[in-house]
């Protein structure tokens, strides 16, 4: 499969000048050849290094029969090739007993020397095919069990190295684009050194052109592409010490390349599948509690009233004293607040059905005012700057009031006691001074969410509240603004005294299609 540095061959002869020969034209065709003169001396100098063996039938100690057995027997060279000579192999009997013991192939003695090379090259090149192909079986074997990357990866580490390679260098791109995010580097095995500067910009080359690179008789870099989506390289280098590569082990590169892209597809695949399904038994139990709190909103906004009638009632009782009138319109006001979050959750349930014109102002401020005394209680100073007048736009008012309520959560989070929240919203202009955005900002004092985290503040099931947020709220609210062809970015500080984050949510004016009700 790769060549050795030395390409060893065992010659098992008990005559001296016979040997002599046998080595003197094996060398010459570019082989190291050892020498037995005995079957034990043979069994004791072999080693699953050697190409081939090139056995004598009659031994002093042992015949050339029980030799190949033992070979064939050991699982370390079982596989190896041996070649059996002797003067007796016209007789058709020995022949059929030395390759029932095992022998890969016979010649009579005496043979011609070109006749005996081509034997021995031919034995070893299906040797060679025969283990290619069993490790281009075990390949796909193990890679089509391979569903996420970590496994894939752990694979090429414990397949392609060290058998294919002392070291495996693979270099993915995150994005579309060619040079994007090629510093994702994985290396096999993982105590592996970085991969060199010389080798990196092979691998970028040989990501912006497709085109597999033998770059000498120590590294191959080819393509990981499936299709016409080109995903990666793979770099294979070896230690230059014992083996190297050769222009014919390309081909086994790429098809190796292409079994691990398919594989790393697979993957991301998999991925994908489990977190949209993931994401839709979720979406499916918000919407089931959706349908609670309005059916439980329906029920009991009726005695809401009634109990608010009976406290106006008494509010207005001539008989009752001062001092419970100021109970009875301090629970007045807490039934004017719950009644006002009933009749809003189940607003909330109906804003969900389709898009319609709203002032966008409105929708923050009622929005805000729900969680007024989560903040109060936290003795969280609250800001509002809202742009003047009507921010009307065309969208779906439940699903915007839900990326509010999002980041107000979030800010609330994130914020101490006694923290600053600002609330402001803004326009902006096209080229002709229309507007043609509106820009919601919730600002916290808090202390920041560090760069690492940002990075994966947007991907599903990812939070840093474990044991109570679902990792979904940001993600939502990004998936809900990027399907009204707005966007939504964070920036934030962990150091200075400007330490804080800002989410900023940009939404249309004019959505794709305007033809929505008014509510």
């Amino acid at each position: 499969m790769i060549q050795a540095k030395e390409r060893q061959l065992l010659y098992v002869d008990d005559t001296e000048e016979q040997r002599y020969v046998m080595r003197r034209i094996l060398e010459q065709a570019g082989f190291t050849v050892i020498e037995a003169g005995t079957g034990t001396e043979a069994l004791q100098k072999l080693h699953p290094g050697i190409l081939a063996v090139i056995l004598d039938v009659k031994l002093p100690d042992m015949s050339g029969y029980e030799v190949c057995r033992r070979i064939k027997s050991s699982p370390a060279t079982a596989a190896m090739p041996v070649l059996q000579i002797s003067a007796s192999f016209a007789d058709p009997t020995l022949r059929a007993q030395g390759l029932s013991g095992g022998a890969d192939a016979y010649v009579a003695q005496p043979v011609h020397p070109a006749e005996l090379l081509s034997l021995v090259n031919a034995l070893i090149r299906s040797h060679d095919s025969e283990k290619t192909l069993r490790f281009q079986a075990e390949i796909g074997s193990r890679l089509s069990e391979s569903l996420d990357y970590a496994k894939v990866f752990n694979c090429v580490e414990e397949v392609f190295v060290p058998r294919f390679a002392d070291h495996c260098f693979i270099v993915l791109q995150r994005s579309a684009g060619a040079h994007a995010a090629t510093d994702n580097v994985r290396t096999a095995p993982p105590d592996t050194p970085g991969l060199p500067a010389d080798l990196h910009a092979v691998a970028i080359e040989v990501i912006d052109n497709g085109q597999s690179r033998f770059l000498n008789r120590y590294t191959i870099a080819v393509p990981l592409e499936v299709g016409r989506m080109r995903l990666g390289a793979l770099v294979f280098t070896l230690d230059p010490d014992h083996r190297h590569y050769s222009p014919t082990n390309l081909s086994l590169a790429e098809d190796l390349a292409d079994r691990a892209a398919l594989a790393l597809q697979n993957a991301a695949l998999y991925s994908a599948q489990q977190t949209a399904q993931k994401a839709l038994i979720q979406s499916e139990k918000l919407a089931a509690a959706g349908r609670l709190s309005a059916a439980i909103a329906h029920e009991i906004n009726n005695p809401l009233e009634a109990i608010t009638n009976l406290m106006y009632l008494i509010d207005t009782s001539e008989e009752i004293t001062p001092t419970l009138k100021g109970y009875v319109q301090e629970a007045l006001s807490e039934l004017s607040r719950l009644t006002h979050i009933a009749r809003q959750s189940l607003g909330f349930y109906r804003e969900l059905t389709g898009a319609a014109l709203f002032d966008l102002n409105e929708s923050v401020d009622d929005t805000l005012n729900i969680y007024l005394k989560r903040f109060d209680a936290k003795h969280i100073h609250v800001e509002r700057h809202y742009h003047p007048g009507p921010l009307q736009l065309s969208a779906v008012k439940g699903e915007v009031r839900q990326v509010v309520s999002n980041l107000l959560v979030n800010a609330y989070d994130a914020l101490p006691t006694n923290g600053c929240l600002t609330v402001s919203t803004d326009t902006s202009t096209d080229a002709e001074g229309l507007t043609d955005l509106v820009i919601l900002r919730v600002t916290d004092n808090g202390s920041g969410i560090p760069p690492n985290v940002v990075a994966h503040i947007f991907e599903p099931f990812f939070t840093t509240k474990e044991g109570t947020g679902t990792g979904l709220g940001l993600w939502v609210s990004d998936t809900i603004v990027t399907k009204h062809g707005g966007t939504i970015k964070v920036m934030s500080r962990t150091e200075g005294d400007d330490h804080g984050t800002t989410f900023e949510v940009s939404l249309p004016v004019k959505p794709a299609h305007t033809d929505q009700p008014t509510v």
